[in-house]
């Protein structure tokens, strides 16, 4: 194992806090929640109530019916406020309070201990332990070593959440994230019973026949910058579903462009509000053009919403691209 892997162990205040959990505890999602929050968020809520202790998932939106194929993904409860205060409450892949939609805020009490494991390099620091780590391929990598680290067992069911969560969060294994280190932990959820044909199956081939049509529609909006570095797909409100987005991962359309070097899929989501997502191939640090906007994220991977309509949005973050672009 090289040096910067053995780098990483699990805070020792977080085994101990988790090894022998008291009272109450709630594992958190956020908004929107994609397969890396579900899968480590399901993963580790089954590894704890395999060992005994009670637990409750929640988060303030439903599982997207693209995941609803998890194992355990029938126990995550949609919750618009919080029911009360938890003794303990855990947070997954959730760099910023904010996306929980004020749940963290109705579970969190005066004894309450807060925990965030979180892979954004940009994540802040709002939990009474928080375990951050940007080398970390996906937040299901994290949630994999504090398994290790508390001596639980690694089930099929576990195993496939956590498989999903690195899976989607490499882009298939795709991503310049897919390290030697999450290649060998694949590996090993294999071993343990994960199953990637079933979970390639169920991401990439539950489409309905009308689903192909309405895809054709939307990829012929596709924009290409005149040097054909920058590629995007701007959608106005009501164009697609947010489950539609979910099940296609659009903005890797654009990406998959041979020239392309920044990928942006615009959506309009409510009057003055476009919701961005950025996606790169090394050259420029999306997370930053992001975090200039109000959003954050990873250097290839980042997502902002901007206060504006969508045609200023779009041409904001253009430019703000261009510029990066020119930095080189």
């Amino acid at each position: 194992m090289r040096m910067s892997e053995a780098a990483r162990p699990v805070p020792p205040e977080l085994v101990a806090l988790l090894r022998r959990p008291r009272g109450s505890v709630l594992v958190l999602g956020t908004v929107q929640p994609d397969g890396d929050l579900l899968g480590s968020q399901i993963g580790l809520g089954l590894a704890l109530a395999d060992a005994g202790t009670p637990v409750t998932l929640a988060g303030p939106h439903p599982v997207p019916e693209a995941l609803r194929f998890l194992p355990g993904a029938a126990l995550v409860q949609q919750w618009e406020k919080a029911p009360g205060p938890f003794d303990l409450v855990i947070l997954v892949d959730c760099p910023e309070p904010s996306r929980t939609n004020g749940l963290l805020e109705g579970a969190r009490g005066p004894t309450t201990r807060v925990v965030s494991i979180d892979h954004h390099p940009d994540s802040k620091r709002y939990a009474d332990v928080h375990w951050v780590e940007p080398a970390a391929s996906a937040a299901g990598e994290m949630v994999y070593e504090l398994i290790q680290a508390l001596g639980l067992k690694l089930t099929p069911e576990i195993a496939t959440n956590l498989y999903t969560s690195i899976h989607t969060d490499t882009g298939s294994f795709r991503y310049s994230n897919t390290t030697p280190k999450a290649l060998r932990i694949v590996a090993d959820l294999v071993a343990h019973g994960a199953r990637p044909e079933l979970v390639a199956g169920a991401l990439y081939e539950g489409r309905r026949p009308e689903d192909l049509g309405r895809l054709a529609e939307l990829l012929a909006r596709v924009e290409v910058s005149p040097d054909g570095r920058v590629a995007w797909l701007a959608l106005p409100a009501g164009s697609v579903t947010e489950a539609f987005v979910a099940a296609e991962d659009l903005v890797n359309y654009p990406r998959s462009i041979a020239s392309v070097k920044v990928a942006l899929l615009l959506r309009e989501v409510g009057p003055r509000s476009v919701k961005v997502s950025l996606r790169a191939k090394g050259e420029v640090n999306v997370g930053r053009i992001a975090a200039a906007f109000g959003g954050g994220g990873h250097a290839n991977a980042a997502g902002c919403t901007i206060p504006r309509g969508l045609a200023e949005a779009r041409e904001a973050v253009l430019k703000s691209v261009a510029a990066a672009l020119a930095k080189g």
